[in-house]
């Protein structure tokens, strides 16, 4: 029997601030985004139901590209 309701989770704590990341998460479609400030980081939960196309290796993928670093060269707007 399968659960009813089941979603698909991953969690980390990132070294970005809440505001960078609800710009970069914005994009996303299909993933329930959770943050909150924690210490020197925002912890992030990203949440997917299972018939999204989503798996656990996909959501880890993007903490992964959430967490790496973002250089903006000098004048971008």
């Amino acid at each position: 029997m399968v659960e009813a309701g089941r979603m698909i989770e991953v969690a980390r704590t990132l070294m970005k601030s809440e505001p960078e990341l609800t710009d970069l998460v914005a994009e996303v479609e299909g993933v329930e985004v959770t943050m909150a400030e924690k210490g020197f980081g925002t912890r992030v939960e990203l949440r997917a139901d299972p018939g999204s196309g989503f798996a656990e290796a996909d959501l880890e993928r993007l903490l992964d590209e959430l967490a790496a670093p973002r250089k903006m060269p000098f004048g971008a707007q």
